[in-house]
Protein backbone atom coordinates (compact mmCIF):
# COMPACT_ATOMS: atom_id res chain seq x y z
CA UNK A 1 0.00 0.00 0.00
CA UNK A 2 1.16 3.59 -0.70
CA UNK A 3 1.44 4.90 2.85
CA UNK A 4 2.14 8.44 1.64
CA UNK A 5 -1.17 8.62 -0.22
CA UNK A 6 -4.00 10.74 1.24
CA UNK A 7 -6.16 7.61 0.82
CA UNK A 8 -3.86 5.41 2.92
CA UNK A 9 -6.05 5.13 6.01
CA UNK A 10 -9.33 6.91 5.28
CA UNK A 11 -12.48 5.53 3.74
CA UNK A 12 -12.39 5.49 -0.04
CA UNK A 13 -14.97 7.24 -2.18
CA UNK A 14 -15.93 6.32 -5.72
CA UNK A 15 -18.24 8.58 -7.77
CA UNK A 16 -18.87 10.79 -4.78
CA UNK A 17 -20.03 8.09 -2.35
CA UNK A 18 -18.16 5.63 -0.11
CA UNK A 19 -16.77 2.81 -2.21
CA UNK A 20 -18.37 0.26 0.07
CA UNK A 21 -21.77 1.66 -0.90
CA UNK A 22 -21.32 0.30 -4.41
CA UNK A 23 -21.03 -3.24 -3.09
CA UNK A 24 -24.64 -3.58 -1.93
CA UNK A 25 -23.44 -5.32 1.19
CA UNK A 26 -25.84 -8.16 1.74
CA UNK A 27 -27.66 -10.85 -0.11
CA UNK A 28 -27.86 -9.16 -3.52
CA UNK A 29 -24.13 -8.79 -4.22
CA UNK A 30 -23.41 -12.26 -2.82
CA UNK A 31 -25.92 -13.77 -5.24
CA UNK A 32 -24.50 -11.82 -8.18
CA UNK A 33 -21.03 -12.99 -7.29
CA UNK A 34 -22.15 -16.61 -6.87
CA UNK A 35 -23.90 -16.49 -10.25
CA UNK A 36 -20.69 -15.16 -11.78
CA UNK A 37 -18.60 -17.94 -10.21
CA UNK A 38 -21.10 -20.72 -10.91
CA UNK A 39 -21.30 -19.87 -14.61
CA UNK A 40 -18.54 -21.52 -16.58
CA UNK A 41 -16.05 -19.27 -18.31
CA UNK A 42 -17.78 -19.86 -21.65
CA UNK A 43 -20.83 -17.97 -20.44
CA UNK A 44 -23.20 -20.87 -19.72
CA UNK A 45 -25.98 -20.61 -17.18
CA UNK A 46 -25.05 -20.91 -13.48
CA UNK A 47 -24.93 -24.44 -12.15
CA UNK A 48 -26.18 -25.88 -8.86
CA UNK A 49 -22.63 -26.79 -7.87
CA UNK A 50 -19.76 -24.36 -7.92
CA UNK A 51 -16.84 -25.13 -10.30
CA UNK A 52 -14.73 -26.29 -7.36
CA UNK A 53 -17.34 -28.93 -6.50
CA UNK A 54 -18.94 -27.40 -3.37
CA UNK A 55 -22.62 -26.62 -2.96
CA UNK A 56 -23.95 -23.11 -3.52
CA UNK A 57 -24.97 -22.69 0.14
CA UNK A 58 -21.50 -23.56 1.39
CA UNK A 59 -19.96 -21.19 -1.15
CA UNK A 60 -22.34 -18.40 -0.10
CA UNK A 61 -20.98 -18.48 3.46
CA UNK A 62 -17.42 -18.08 2.19
CA UNK A 63 -18.36 -15.34 -0.30
CA UNK A 64 -20.17 -13.37 2.44
CA UNK A 65 -17.17 -13.64 4.75
CA UNK A 66 -14.77 -12.44 2.05
CA UNK A 67 -17.05 -9.51 1.16
CA UNK A 68 -17.05 -8.46 4.82
CA UNK A 69 -13.24 -8.37 4.76
CA UNK A 70 -13.29 -6.32 1.54
CA UNK A 71 -15.79 -3.84 2.97
CA UNK A 72 -13.71 -3.32 6.10
CA UNK A 73 -10.57 -2.72 4.04
CA UNK A 74 -12.34 -0.15 1.81
CA UNK A 75 -13.55 1.73 4.89
CA UNK A 76 -10.33 2.07 6.91
CA UNK A 77 -7.55 0.31 5.01
CA UNK A 78 -7.15 -2.42 7.62
CA UNK A 79 -7.09 -6.09 6.74
CA UNK A 80 -8.79 -8.20 9.35
CA UNK A 81 -8.20 -11.83 10.19
CA UNK A 82 -10.24 -14.46 8.43
CA UNK A 83 -13.07 -15.28 10.86
CA UNK A 84 -13.27 -18.65 12.57
CA UNK A 85 -16.43 -19.82 10.73
CA UNK A 86 -14.56 -19.46 7.43
CA UNK A 87 -11.64 -21.44 8.89
CA UNK A 88 -13.97 -24.29 9.79
CA UNK A 89 -15.67 -24.23 6.39
CA UNK A 90 -12.35 -24.39 4.55
CA UNK A 91 -11.21 -27.22 6.86
CA UNK A 92 -14.30 -29.14 5.80
CA UNK A 93 -13.54 -28.55 2.13
CA UNK A 94 -9.95 -29.72 2.58
CA UNK A 95 -11.05 -32.86 4.42
CA UNK A 96 -13.65 -33.60 1.74
CA UNK A 97 -11.06 -33.40 -1.02
CA UNK A 98 -12.12 -30.13 -2.65
CA UNK A 99 -9.18 -29.14 -4.86
CA UNK A 100 -7.21 -26.23 -3.43
CA UNK A 101 -6.33 -24.92 -6.89
CA UNK A 102 -10.03 -24.74 -7.78
CA UNK A 103 -10.80 -22.82 -4.59
CA UNK A 104 -7.93 -20.39 -5.25
CA UNK A 105 -9.08 -19.85 -8.83
CA UNK A 106 -12.61 -19.04 -7.69
CA UNK A 107 -11.28 -16.60 -5.08
CA UNK A 108 -9.25 -14.76 -7.71
CA UNK A 109 -12.29 -14.56 -10.02
CA UNK A 110 -14.40 -13.21 -7.15
CA UNK A 111 -11.94 -10.45 -6.29
CA UNK A 112 -11.60 -9.52 -9.95
CA UNK A 113 -15.41 -9.28 -10.14
CA UNK A 114 -15.45 -6.80 -7.23
CA UNK A 115 -12.64 -4.72 -8.74
CA UNK A 116 -14.39 -4.60 -12.14
CA UNK A 117 -17.65 -3.55 -10.47
CA UNK A 118 -15.98 -0.60 -8.74
CA UNK A 119 -14.06 0.35 -11.87
CA UNK A 120 -17.33 0.59 -13.83
CA UNK A 121 -18.73 3.02 -11.24
CA UNK A 122 -15.62 5.20 -11.08
CA UNK A 123 -15.28 8.60 -12.76
CA UNK A 124 -12.19 10.04 -14.42
CA UNK A 125 -11.27 11.95 -11.27
CA UNK A 126 -11.36 8.72 -9.23
CA UNK A 127 -8.15 7.36 -10.78
CA UNK A 128 -5.98 7.81 -7.63
CA UNK A 129 -8.71 6.29 -5.47
CA UNK A 130 -8.98 3.27 -7.79
CA UNK A 131 -5.24 2.69 -7.43
CA UNK A 132 -5.70 2.42 -3.67
CA UNK A 133 -8.79 0.22 -4.18
CA UNK A 134 -6.63 -2.20 -6.12
CA UNK A 135 -3.99 -2.15 -3.39
CA UNK A 136 -6.48 -2.79 -0.60
CA UNK A 137 -8.18 -5.58 -2.51
CA UNK A 138 -4.74 -7.07 -3.13
CA UNK A 139 -4.01 -7.02 0.60
CA UNK A 140 -7.29 -8.77 1.41
CA UNK A 141 -6.74 -11.31 -1.38
CA UNK A 142 -3.29 -12.07 0.00
CA UNK A 143 -4.70 -12.61 3.50
CA UNK A 144 -7.51 -14.88 2.25
CA UNK A 145 -5.32 -16.96 -0.07
CA UNK A 146 -2.60 -17.36 2.57
CA UNK A 147 -5.05 -18.35 5.29
CA UNK A 148 -6.96 -20.81 3.11
CA UNK A 149 -3.71 -22.40 1.93
CA UNK A 150 -2.46 -22.75 5.51
CA UNK A 151 -5.71 -24.47 6.50
CA UNK A 152 -5.40 -26.84 3.53
CA UNK A 153 -1.79 -27.67 4.31
CA UNK A 154 -2.54 -28.33 7.98
CA UNK A 155 -5.40 -30.65 7.04
CA UNK A 156 -3.30 -32.35 4.36
CA UNK A 157 -0.42 -32.97 6.77
CA UNK A 158 -2.76 -34.42 9.38
CA UNK A 159 -4.37 -36.66 6.77
CA UNK A 160 -0.99 -37.72 5.39
CA UNK A 161 0.38 -38.59 8.83
CA UNK A 162 -2.72 -40.65 9.60
CA UNK A 163 -2.52 -42.34 6.20
CA UNK A 164 1.15 -43.23 6.61
CA UNK A 165 0.54 -44.44 10.16
CA UNK A 166 -2.32 -46.66 8.98
CA UNK A 167 -0.25 -48.07 6.12
CA UNK A 168 2.70 -48.76 8.40
CA UNK A 169 0.51 -50.41 11.04
CA UNK A 170 -1.06 -52.78 8.52
CA UNK A 171 2.30 -53.47 6.88
CA UNK A 172 3.80 -54.36 10.25
CA UNK A 173 0.87 -56.64 11.05
CA UNK A 174 1.11 -58.45 7.70
CA UNK A 175 4.89 -58.87 7.97
CA UNK A 176 4.58 -60.25 11.48
CA UNK A 177 1.74 -62.57 10.44
CA UNK A 178 -0.86 -60.91 12.69
CA UNK A 179 -2.81 -59.05 10.01
CA UNK A 180 -6.57 -59.58 10.08
CA UNK A 181 -9.59 -58.07 8.39
CA UNK A 182 -10.10 -55.99 11.53
CA UNK A 183 -6.55 -54.63 11.33
CA UNK A 184 -7.16 -53.59 7.73
CA UNK A 185 -10.40 -51.80 8.62
CA UNK A 186 -8.77 -49.96 11.51
CA UNK A 187 -5.91 -48.78 9.29
CA UNK A 188 -8.26 -47.57 6.55
CA UNK A 189 -6.94 -49.95 3.90
CA UNK A 190 -8.50 -52.82 2.02
CA UNK A 191 -6.79 -56.15 2.64
CA UNK A 192 -5.69 -58.06 -0.48
CA UNK A 193 -5.53 -61.82 -1.01
CA UNK A 194 -1.98 -61.62 -2.37
CA UNK A 195 0.91 -59.15 -2.41
CA UNK A 196 4.05 -58.37 -4.33
CA UNK A 197 6.61 -57.85 -1.55
CA UNK A 198 9.32 -55.33 -2.46
CA UNK A 199 12.47 -54.96 -0.39
CA UNK A 200 13.83 -51.51 -1.17
CA UNK A 201 17.26 -49.97 -0.65
CA UNK A 202 17.17 -46.15 -0.56
CA UNK A 203 20.81 -45.53 0.31
CA UNK A 204 21.97 -45.50 -3.32
CA UNK A 205 24.96 -47.26 -4.87
CA UNK A 206 28.38 -46.70 -3.34
CA UNK A 207 30.09 -43.73 -4.93
CA UNK A 208 26.85 -42.21 -6.18
CA UNK A 209 26.22 -38.61 -5.16
CA UNK A 210 22.83 -37.01 -5.03
CA UNK A 211 21.95 -33.35 -5.45
CA UNK A 212 23.16 -32.69 -1.91
CA UNK A 213 25.48 -35.65 -1.45
CA UNK A 214 24.65 -38.45 0.96
CA UNK A 215 23.97 -36.40 4.08
CA UNK A 216 20.88 -36.68 6.27
CA UNK A 217 19.06 -33.99 4.29
CA UNK A 218 19.54 -35.89 1.03
CA UNK A 219 18.40 -39.17 2.60
CA UNK A 220 15.27 -37.53 4.04
CA UNK A 221 14.51 -35.85 0.73
CA UNK A 222 14.84 -39.15 -1.12
CA UNK A 223 12.53 -40.85 1.40
CA UNK A 224 9.99 -38.03 1.12
CA UNK A 225 9.93 -38.31 -2.66
CA UNK A 226 9.37 -42.06 -2.54
CA UNK A 227 6.60 -41.74 0.04
CA UNK A 228 4.92 -38.99 -1.97
CA UNK A 229 4.95 -41.19 -5.07
CA UNK A 230 3.49 -44.12 -3.14
CA UNK A 231 0.69 -41.87 -1.89
CA UNK A 232 -0.10 -40.57 -5.38
CA UNK A 233 -3.47 -41.79 -6.59
CA UNK A 234 -6.22 -43.49 -4.65
CA UNK A 235 -4.76 -47.01 -4.37
CA UNK A 236 -1.79 -46.40 -2.08
CA UNK A 237 0.49 -49.43 -1.57
CA UNK A 238 1.34 -50.43 1.98
CA UNK A 239 4.83 -49.48 3.10
CA UNK A 240 7.18 -49.37 6.06
CA UNK A 241 10.15 -47.19 5.12
CA UNK A 242 13.07 -45.29 6.60
CA UNK A 243 15.95 -43.34 5.05
CA UNK A 244 17.77 -46.65 4.54
CA UNK A 245 14.86 -48.38 2.79
CA UNK A 246 12.24 -50.87 3.86
CA UNK A 247 9.30 -52.92 2.61
CA UNK A 248 6.50 -52.11 0.18
CA UNK A 249 3.46 -54.38 -0.18
CA UNK A 250 1.66 -53.95 -3.49
CA UNK A 251 -1.72 -55.71 -3.81
CA UNK A 252 -1.00 -58.44 -6.35
CA UNK A 253 -3.48 -59.44 -9.02
CA UNK A 254 -2.49 -62.75 -10.62
CA UNK A 255 1.25 -62.12 -10.13
CA UNK A 256 1.08 -58.89 -12.13
CA UNK A 257 4.76 -58.28 -12.83
CA UNK A 258 3.94 -55.32 -15.06
CA UNK A 259 2.35 -53.44 -12.17
CA UNK A 260 5.43 -54.11 -10.03
CA UNK A 261 7.76 -52.87 -12.77
CA UNK A 262 5.70 -49.73 -13.28
CA UNK A 263 5.70 -48.96 -9.56
CA UNK A 264 9.47 -49.48 -9.35
CA UNK A 265 10.04 -47.22 -12.37
CA UNK A 266 7.89 -44.49 -10.80
CA UNK A 267 9.73 -44.73 -7.48
CA UNK A 268 13.11 -44.65 -9.20
CA UNK A 269 12.08 -41.61 -11.22
CA UNK A 270 10.91 -39.75 -8.11
CA UNK A 271 14.00 -40.75 -6.12
CA UNK A 272 16.06 -39.13 -8.92
CA UNK A 273 18.67 -41.82 -8.82
CA UNK A 274 19.16 -45.57 -9.19
CA UNK A 275 17.23 -47.79 -6.78
CA UNK A 276 18.04 -51.35 -5.78
CA UNK A 277 15.05 -53.55 -5.02
CA UNK A 278 13.93 -57.17 -4.98
CA UNK A 279 10.42 -58.58 -5.29
CA UNK A 280 8.77 -61.81 -4.17
CA UNK A 281 5.11 -62.66 -4.87
CA UNK A 282 3.11 -64.25 -2.06
CA UNK A 283 -0.36 -65.04 -0.80
CA UNK A 284 -1.68 -63.08 2.16
CA UNK A 285 -0.62 -65.74 4.67
CA UNK A 286 2.84 -66.05 3.07
CA UNK A 287 3.82 -62.39 3.49
CA UNK A 288 6.12 -62.98 6.52
CA UNK A 289 8.20 -65.59 4.67
CA UNK A 290 8.13 -63.58 1.45
CA UNK A 291 9.36 -60.47 3.28
CA UNK A 292 12.26 -62.38 4.81
CA UNK A 293 13.17 -63.85 1.42
CA UNK A 294 12.90 -60.50 -0.36
CA UNK A 295 15.28 -58.89 2.12
CA UNK A 296 17.66 -61.84 1.89
CA UNK A 297 17.74 -61.31 -1.87
CA UNK A 298 18.32 -57.58 -1.35
CA UNK A 299 21.17 -58.30 1.05
CA UNK A 300 22.61 -60.71 -1.50
CA UNK A 301 22.46 -58.12 -4.29
CA UNK A 302 24.15 -55.58 -2.02
CA UNK A 303 26.90 -57.96 -0.96
CA UNK A 304 27.59 -58.94 -4.55
CA UNK A 305 27.55 -55.31 -5.67
CA UNK A 306 24.90 -55.89 -8.29
CA UNK A 307 23.85 -52.89 -10.41
CA UNK A 308 20.88 -50.95 -9.04
CA UNK A 309 17.63 -52.27 -10.56
CA UNK A 310 14.68 -54.52 -9.70
CA UNK A 311 15.63 -58.18 -9.13
CA UNK A 312 13.40 -61.22 -8.92
CA UNK A 313 14.25 -64.58 -7.39
CA UNK A 314 14.94 -66.00 -10.86
CA UNK A 315 17.63 -63.34 -11.37
CA UNK A 316 19.56 -64.44 -8.26
CA UNK A 317 18.43 -68.03 -7.82
CA UNK A 318 21.87 -69.66 -8.11
CA UNK A 319 23.59 -67.07 -5.95
CA UNK A 320 20.77 -67.27 -3.40
CA UNK A 321 21.14 -71.03 -3.09
CA UNK A 322 24.91 -70.80 -2.71
CA UNK A 323 24.53 -68.10 -0.05
CA UNK A 324 22.42 -70.31 2.25
CA UNK A 325 24.29 -71.08 5.48
CA UNK A 326 25.79 -74.50 5.82
CA UNK A 327 28.90 -76.57 5.34
CA UNK A 328 28.77 -76.23 1.54
CA UNK A 329 29.01 -72.43 1.73
CA UNK A 330 31.83 -72.60 4.25
CA UNK A 331 33.70 -75.06 2.07
CA UNK A 332 33.29 -72.90 -1.04
CA UNK A 333 34.52 -69.81 0.80
CA UNK A 334 37.77 -71.55 1.79
CA UNK A 335 38.73 -71.63 -1.89
CA UNK A 336 39.46 -67.91 -1.72
CA UNK A 337 41.08 -67.87 1.71
CA UNK A 338 44.59 -67.71 0.22
CA UNK A 339 43.58 -64.47 -1.52
CA UNK A 340 42.31 -62.69 1.58
CA UNK A 341 45.69 -61.12 2.41
CA UNK A 342 45.87 -59.90 -1.21
CA UNK A 343 42.96 -57.52 -1.74
CA UNK A 344 44.24 -56.59 -5.19
CA UNK A 345 44.04 -60.21 -6.35
CA UNK A 346 40.53 -60.72 -4.98
CA UNK A 347 39.37 -57.53 -6.64
CA UNK A 348 41.10 -58.47 -9.88
CA UNK A 349 39.38 -61.86 -9.94
CA UNK A 350 35.92 -60.40 -9.35
CA UNK A 351 36.45 -57.64 -11.90
CA UNK A 352 37.81 -60.06 -14.51
CA UNK A 353 34.84 -62.40 -14.18
CA UNK A 354 32.47 -59.45 -14.15
CA UNK A 355 33.93 -58.38 -17.49
CA UNK A 356 33.42 -61.84 -19.02
CA UNK A 357 37.19 -62.50 -18.78
CA UNK A 358 37.92 -59.81 -21.37
CA UNK A 359 41.56 -58.92 -20.70
CA UNK A 360 41.48 -55.53 -22.39
CA UNK A 361 38.31 -54.40 -20.60
CA UNK A 362 39.45 -55.70 -17.22
CA UNK A 363 42.83 -54.00 -17.53
CA UNK A 364 41.12 -50.73 -18.45
CA UNK A 365 38.74 -50.92 -15.48
CA UNK A 366 41.60 -51.70 -13.09
CA UNK A 367 43.91 -49.14 -14.66
CA UNK A 368 46.73 -51.63 -15.24
CA UNK A 369 48.59 -53.08 -18.22
CA UNK A 370 47.27 -56.32 -19.74
CA UNK A 371 50.56 -58.05 -18.90
CA UNK A 372 50.12 -57.03 -15.27
CA UNK A 373 46.66 -58.57 -15.39
CA UNK A 374 48.11 -61.82 -16.74
CA UNK A 375 50.62 -61.87 -13.91
CA UNK A 376 47.87 -61.40 -11.32
CA UNK A 377 45.74 -64.15 -12.86
CA UNK A 378 48.71 -66.53 -12.69
CA UNK A 379 49.14 -65.65 -9.02
CA UNK A 380 45.44 -66.32 -8.40
CA UNK A 381 45.79 -69.73 -10.04
CA UNK A 382 48.92 -70.45 -8.01
CA UNK A 383 47.27 -69.54 -4.68
CA UNK A 384 43.87 -71.18 -5.25
CA UNK A 385 44.74 -74.04 -7.57
CA UNK A 386 41.93 -72.87 -9.88
CA UNK A 387 42.55 -71.33 -13.31
CA UNK A 388 40.37 -68.24 -14.04
CA UNK A 389 40.78 -68.99 -17.75
CA UNK A 390 39.67 -72.62 -17.48
CA UNK A 391 36.07 -73.60 -18.15
CA UNK A 392 36.18 -76.31 -15.50
CA UNK A 393 37.34 -73.93 -12.80
CA UNK A 394 35.19 -70.93 -13.75
CA UNK A 395 32.00 -72.11 -12.07
CA UNK A 396 33.92 -72.99 -8.90
CA UNK A 397 35.47 -69.52 -8.70
CA UNK A 398 32.16 -67.76 -9.26
CA UNK A 399 30.49 -69.81 -6.54
CA UNK A 400 33.41 -69.17 -4.20
CA UNK A 401 33.01 -65.41 -4.67
CA UNK A 402 29.35 -65.62 -3.70
CA UNK A 403 30.08 -67.75 -0.64
CA UNK A 404 33.01 -65.55 0.32
CA UNK A 405 30.82 -62.46 0.35
CA UNK A 406 29.04 -64.02 3.35
CA UNK A 407 31.72 -66.08 5.07
CA UNK A 408 34.59 -63.58 4.85
CA UNK A 409 32.57 -60.37 4.93
CA UNK A 410 34.13 -59.16 1.68
CA UNK A 411 30.97 -57.30 0.69
CA UNK A 412 32.94 -54.42 -0.75
CA UNK A 413 34.38 -56.56 -3.52
CA UNK A 414 32.51 -56.35 -6.82
CA UNK A 415 31.37 -59.84 -7.80
CA UNK A 416 30.72 -61.10 -11.29
CA UNK A 417 27.19 -61.67 -12.51
CA UNK A 418 26.04 -65.26 -12.34
CA UNK A 419 26.45 -66.77 -15.76
CA UNK A 420 27.73 -70.18 -14.88
CA UNK A 421 28.30 -71.30 -18.44
CA UNK A 422 31.73 -70.78 -19.86
CA UNK A 423 31.64 -67.68 -22.10
CA UNK A 424 32.82 -68.33 -25.62
CA UNK A 425 35.29 -65.93 -27.23
CA UNK A 426 33.85 -63.58 -29.82
CA UNK A 427 35.64 -62.57 -32.99
CA UNK A 428 36.81 -59.26 -31.59
CA UNK A 429 38.05 -60.85 -28.35
CA UNK A 430 39.69 -63.95 -29.79
CA UNK A 431 43.10 -62.33 -29.82
CA UNK A 432 42.94 -61.19 -26.22
CA UNK A 433 41.52 -64.24 -24.42
CA UNK A 434 43.19 -67.35 -23.31
CA UNK A 435 41.81 -70.54 -24.72
CA UNK A 436 39.90 -72.30 -21.92
CA UNK A 437 42.02 -75.02 -20.43
CA UNK A 438 45.33 -73.54 -21.59
CA UNK A 439 48.01 -74.40 -19.00
CA UNK A 440 49.11 -71.67 -16.65
CA UNK A 441 52.83 -70.97 -16.67
CA UNK A 442 54.34 -71.82 -13.35
CA UNK A 443 55.96 -69.04 -11.33
CA UNK A 444 57.81 -69.14 -8.08
CA UNK A 445 55.84 -67.48 -5.33
CA UNK A 446 56.76 -68.04 -1.72
CA UNK A 447 54.06 -69.78 0.28
CA UNK A 448 51.69 -67.52 2.18
CA UNK A 449 50.23 -68.12 5.60
CA UNK A 450 46.54 -69.02 5.35
CA UNK A 451 44.27 -66.83 7.40
CA UNK A 452 42.36 -68.90 9.96
CA UNK A 453 38.60 -68.70 9.80
CA UNK A 454 38.47 -67.27 13.31
CA UNK A 455 40.49 -64.25 12.19
CA UNK A 456 38.24 -63.33 9.23
CA UNK A 457 35.92 -60.37 9.43
CA UNK A 458 32.25 -61.28 9.67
Amino acid sequence: MLTGSPYATRELEIAGIPAVGHLHRGHRLSQQLLDHLAADEGGAEPAALMPCGVGRRDAAEVVAGCLDLVAAALQDGGVGEVPAPLHRKIEDWAAEGVALEAVQHSIHRGFRFVLDLLARRARTADGPAMVVVGQRLGDVLDRVITTFTQVYLREFRAHTVARYAGAEALTTALISGTGTAGTARESGFREATAYAVLALDLTGPAGETGDDGHGPAYAQRRLRRVRAELARGGDMPLARLSEAGGTVLLPDRAHDDLAVTRLFDRLQSEARGPLLATVVHARHDEVPDATRRAHELLDLAQRLRRPARLYRLADLAVEYQISRPGPARKRLATVLEPLLPHADLLHTLATHLDNDRNRRRTARVLGIHANTLDYRLRRIARYTGLDPAGADDLWHLRAALVAGAYETGSAGTPVAAADFESPQPTGEDSDIRRTPGQPIQSIDIPPRTRVPASARGR
